[in-house]
């Protein structure tokens, strides 16, 4: 016998330890804001917990974990519900968190664990079932696998019935064989989107699990600064595709360390000016057909718009080139601050915030009021495996561009077509915007097209008018990434497989609105 036995029981023990873990660091949190009742309530809730890890870790054989369980319950047993040092609790959960980490193999953390092992668990779930992720990533590739050969199937039949239309000798059982053939490819149709939209949903998890986290970044941050803030959620049932949850957890820890050491004022500005002692740091979520919308908000100082404006210019910074002042937040090493704070900066933190959401296929939105706050706004795509594409024709190149970002499509009209300062523009619905030969773009055209097709897309609140060859139609594709060899090109964002088993590009909508639609740049 290979492996070892005990490898199953060691890991329910971990999950569940963390789970448990995740509820005693949320109870601790919420007890500063809790009355009388709900924190007696809290305090059995938070020994509950903790007597159950010290029983399973003494069971395990983890005699540094049981003791240091024993040592939080202890500390917490019978004492005055107003006594309760949650600080020092705190500090004692962390080091049983890393304990947990050494425990599962992990290398051990000298700086505290943002979010990852703390997650609680539903407790509004009649019933659950753990599932190992790396089953359902099996499943996952397996639905792909059947997307693709459902495409095959349907070049096939295609094919096929070209040839019976062809034939002048076909009778009529083949043409009743033939629609039997199409009614059970329209059933498989069926029971694939099924099947995948199941699976999905399998990988689909609330956003809550990350909330918890957010609030211990809130109480840690707030001490630092010397300021009175606390979290409100709402949303949290909202789901994210699991490949996405350690983005969104990775941006809601920048935005929220921003919102805490940036956004709110001290506690004597806020009397000061007649707001509230306490700040608010608030984190709202909410999903649509293709997208999952996260906002994270303050009710702080806001943004000095004229004042970003004016260090921008003093570093020399082209303003020209930014869709607006708040754009300038995102550029890598901006910062308003003199001194940057330990935690966070916005110079660093939301540079590399905007490039990790960007990759995925998302987009950030800044808003802010002087004096009432400031909002920043994350949108996410529901799901990055599998996306309706539209299948473009370009000189020789097949690509498929993400069909959530096509607004319409016409035939190139020469009279619509203009250059202005060598830029190629398209007249659109009473407007220019600019137009992008994508051949050319692409270099795998030396001169402008004059005849094809404009798509006109949307991305990042911009349109852009693509130019190709040929527009082939719409088809469900399976998202695949790019070698790390190849690295990101400009307005690429990923590969997939054809039906006939040819490997094309697909187009990166948010790139292609950035490419300069300069004739001359693009040659």
């Amino acid at each position: 016998m290979t492996g070892n036995p005990y490898e199953g029981f060691l890991q329910e023990f971990l999950l569940d330890a963390r789970e448990r873990v995740g509820q005693v660091e949320e109870g601790l949190l919420a007890f500063g804001s809790a009355g009388a009742e709900d924190r007696q309530l809290l305090i059995e809730n938070v020994r509950r917990d903790l007597h159950t890890i010290k029983g399973n870790a003494a069971m395990m054989g983890f005699a540094d974990m049981q003791e240091l369980a024993h040592r939080m319950e202890e500390e917490i047993k019978g004492v005055d519900t107003g006594a309760v040092d949650v600080v020092g609790l705190l500090k004692s959960l962390d080091q049983l968190r890393r304990s947990l980490q050494v425990a599962s193999g992990e290398e051990e953390q000298e700086s505290l664990p943002d979010v990852h092992g703390a997650q609680r668990a539903d407790q509004s779930a009649a019933a659950s079932v753990r599932v190992p992720f790396a089953a359902i990533d099996s499943l996952i590739d397996l639905v792909a696998e059947m997307v693709i050969f459902r495409n095959r199937v349907t070049d096939a039949i295609t094919r096929g019935l070209e040839l019976r239309v062809a034939s002048a000798k076909v009778g009529h059982h083949s043409r009743e064989a033939w629609g039997e053939v199409q009614l059970a490819f329209e059933t498989l149709g069926g029971t694939l989107d099924a099947i995948r939209d199941r699976v999905m949903r399998l990988r689909m998890i609330p956003l809550r699990t990350l909330f918890s986290s957010l609030e211990r970044i809130v109480f840690d941050e707030a001490r630092k600064e010397g300021k009175a803030v606390r979290l409100e959620t709402s949303g949290g049932d909202t789901p994210l595709d699991k490949a996405l949850l350690e983005l969104a957890n990775e941006a809601l820890g920048h935005l929220v360390r921003n919102a805490v050491n940036h956004g709110q004022e001290s506690t004597e500005q806020r009397v000061a000016v007649g707001k509230p002692s306490t700040g608010t740091v608030r984190i709202g979520a909410a999903a649509d057909a293709t997208e999952v919308v996260i906002q994270v908000s303050d009710d702080g100082a806001g943004i000095d718009r004229e004042h970003l404006l004016h260090v921008a210019a003093e570093r020399g910074i082209d303003l020209t080139t930014l869709g607006d002042a708040y754009s300038l937040l995102f550029l890598p090493g901006f910062s308003t601050r003199t001194q940057a704070s330990v935690s966070a900066g916005r110079g660093v933190g939301l540079s590399a915030v905007q490039e990790a959401v960007r990759r995925r296929g998302g987009r950030i939105e800044v808003a802010s009021q002087p004096g009432r706050g400031t909002s920043f706004c994350l949108r996410l795509p529901l799901s990055v495996s599998i996306a309706p594409a539209l299948l473009l024709r370009v000189d020789a190149e097949e690509y498929a561009l993400p069909l959530t970002s096509v607004v319409e499509s016409q035939r190139l009209r020469p009279s619509d077509r203009h250059n202005v300062n060598g830029a190629g523009v398209w007249t659109w619905r009473d407007q220019l915007i600019p137009l992008l030969d994508l051949g050319h773009a692409l270099g795998t055209a030396g001169e402008i097209r004059d005849h094809g097709h404009v798509i006109v897309v949307e991305a990042a609140g911009k349109h852009r008018a693509l130019l190709v060859d040929e527009i082939r139609g719409i088809q469900e594709v399976v998202v695949k990434g790019l070698d790390t060899i190849v690295g990101t090109p400009p307005g690429i964002g990923g590969s997939t497989v054809l039906g006939d088993g040819r490997a094309i590009l697909i187009l990166d909508p948010r790139g292609l609105v950035e490419m300069a639609p300069f004739v001359e740049a693009a040659a």
